[in-house]
């Protein structure tokens, strides 16, 4: 059975990304990463409306109740698989604020292009 590294990983892309996003939804590396990785704050949810969170956000249910993007394991619950080799984002124009960060070419999307998903660089860690 694979490990939860390996069924969020694609395989990962070689060269540079266009810097005017023109290969972004062909890639779709940085849409797959852990569980409670995208997490939404007040200008998110805001942005996004209670339809949108409603259907895909999860918020967590214990303290602090932080709200992040559902993710099943492996991927973003906004990302569109239906097209085999696309991967657009179903709330792109309202995306929250973590997601804005992963501009083509920042270290984050460079990362996700060489691991074949989001690593360490966006996960959220709690401070003690």
């Amino acid at each position: 059975m694979a490990n939860s590294e390996d069924q969020r990983r694609l395989a990962p892309v070689a060269g540079a990304p266009d810097v005017g996003g023109a290969d972004c939804v062909g890639c779709g590396r940085c849409c797959h990463h852990p569980p409670q990785t995208v997490h939404l704050l007040d200008g998110d949810e805001a942005r996004m409306g209670p339809e949108v969170l409603r259907r895909l956000t999860v918020l967590q249910d214990k303290p602090p109740f932080m709200r992040f993007m559902g993710n099943g394991g492996s991927r973003c619950s906004a990302l569109d698989v239906s097209v085999p080799g696309q991967y657009p984002c179903l709330i792109y124009s309202v995306r929250g604020d973590d997601c804005r960060v992963v501009e083509p070419g920042s270290p984050a999307c460079l990362e996700a292009r060489v691991l074949g998903h989001l690593g360490a660089s966006m996960e959220y860690q709690r401070r003690l």
